[in-house]
């Protein structure tokens, strides 16, 4: 017996002389794969542990772009992680005696529209004219409706719940708060300085910020017993808002009115607060753009139509879903097939982003639209209003059940979805690890709605 457990200890031992040998020589290499391994192998070792708590690390890793690359944007530092999460998930549900996930069961239908979508997805490739470029956006197709499994395995209480929002706030406020603290970032093609916080674009900063806004608000309302952490979430979704401020994002702007519209009417019980709210970001904006904006960034704000490219881009993506109605042009060849696309009737101001620097859509919908056709496009769709739905009735079982704080909560997801998608209608954003992570919510919060409804039917 001791001889075995000497063995044992020696084997462990052997193994984690082997792991310190390997991530030396791959310091040496290159010191960047020697950190990504070591927190790659960390956060494994986590999620096995502890599902909820790996969801939670990389609900804020999606918001860390800055992080360095490991060869390229398709091998991101939040990408790896991603694949790892999945790859955790899988082991331990695999291996688990009771049934975490039982998704498939309890949403038959759903899982059908996930699966064809990604393999509608991968059958688009086929006649796509670069199968090349449709590889990565496949990927990131697959790894986020696989969010949705892990997060149905992961939340299964309100804990989890709030754990998993309070998150994303937390990558929200890393976000936003790098934006304040470092310069604004001055690109060719903007006519003013803006900021782009931890994710390198200044529309995409915006858009998730709305998401943190609210939820920040959201989980303040139902803090109950820190007054500390209450004051903490109330600065958040101050940082948040001056982030969307500095990232002079008219596309984020007009997402932020459309909910804080939507929270109005969204917030039930709680209408006079979120008019409140609304009155307060409102008269917030005045003053920012009123006093402490320079003319340049006014002007950016509020000037449409100045030849941004992003009218003459819809006009080449409206003529690609004109010519391949149904299928599309293919997954991710948006910006390799949009030159096709471009001699035809009808002046364009901005050829050279279509020739020069091909963009995409700047259109989420719009660019799902053109690449995988009106199926693509429904399917992509039905997935969002199937997590929105989920939310809704979530939000009212929780009030019948007089569970206020999780009825706040749920109704603040569904503004901050609302803001999300609006903001999608003038960027790209398909992919956004923060959006689908957000509809992943969706089907886990109507769970354990419908779980606190049938505990109290048996108390």
């Amino acid at each position: 017996m001791v001889a075995r457990i000497d063995l044992a200890s020696r084997t462990r031992l052997a193994l984690v002389g082997l792991v310190a040998v390997a991530l030396g020589v791959a310091a040496g290499v290159d010191p960047r794969i020697a950190v990504a391994a070591a927190i790659g192998l960390a956060f494994v070792v986590l999620v096995i542990g502890d599902l909820t708590i790996g969801l939670c690390l990389f609900a804020v890793v999606s918001f860390l772009d800055v992080l360095p690359n490991l060869g390229g944007s398709a091998f991101s530092f939040s990408k790896i992680v991603g694949l790892l999460l999945a790859i955790s998930w899988f082991a331990k549900v695999s291996t688990a005696d009771d049934s975490r996930n039982d998704f498939l069961a309890e949403h038959p239908g759903f899982t059908y529209v996930l699966g064809v979508f990604v393999a509608f997805a991968a059958l688009s490739l086929t006649w796509a004219e670069s199968k090349s470029a449709g590889a990565t956006p496949l990927m990131r197709y697959a790894l986020n409706v696989i969010l949705f499994l892990i997060v149905y395995s992961a939340v299964k209480t309100p804990r989890d719940f709030k754990w998993t929002v309070g998150a994303y706030v937390t990558g929200a406020m890393l976000a936003a708060g790098y934006g304040l603290v470092t310069p604004p970032q001055t690109v060719t093609y903007y006519e003013v300085s803006r900021a782009t916080g931890t994710l390198g674009d200044p529309n995409q900063l915006a858009a998730v910020l709305i998401g943190g806004i609210v939820l920040a608000a959201a989980l303040a309302a139902t803090v109950k017993r820190s007054p500390f952490l209450r004051l903490m979430l109330i600065g958040v979704a101050i940082v948040c808002t001056l982030g969307i401020f500095l990232t002079l994002s008219r596309g984020g702007l007009v997402a932020l009115g459309f909910a804080l519209v939507t929270a109005v009417f969204a917030a039930g019980r709680w209408r006079i607060q979120a008019i409140a709210f609304v009155v307060v970001l409102g008269v917030t904006a005045l003053l920012y753009f009123g006093f402490a904006a320079t003319p340049d960034q006014i002007a950016r704000v509020t000037s449409f139509g100045n030849g941004s490219g992003r009218q003459d881009i819809w006009t080449v993506g409206w003529r690609m879903v004109q010519a391949h109605p149904v299928r599309g042009v293919g997954v991710g060849n948006f910006q390799t097939s949009s030159i096709h696309y471009l001699l035809q009737p009808g002046a364009l101001q901005r050829a050279d982003l279509i020739v020069d620097t091909p963009k995409v859509a700047h259109n989420t919908y719009l660019n799902v639209l053109a690449e995988e056709g009106v199926i693509g496009a429904a399917l992509f769709v039905s997935i969002i209003l199937f997590s929105l739905v989920s939310i809704l009735r979530a939000s009212r079982i929780f009030e019948r059940l007089g569970d206020a704080s999780m009825e706040l909560l749920s109704r603040g997801l569904l503004v901050a979805l609302a803001g999300i998608l609006a903001a999608d209608f003038f960027i790209s954003d398909e992919f956004s690890k923060q959006l689908w992570l957000l509809l992943a919510l969706g089907p886990a919060l109507l769970a354990i709605a419908r779980s606190a409804a049938a505990e109290a039917e048996r108390t």
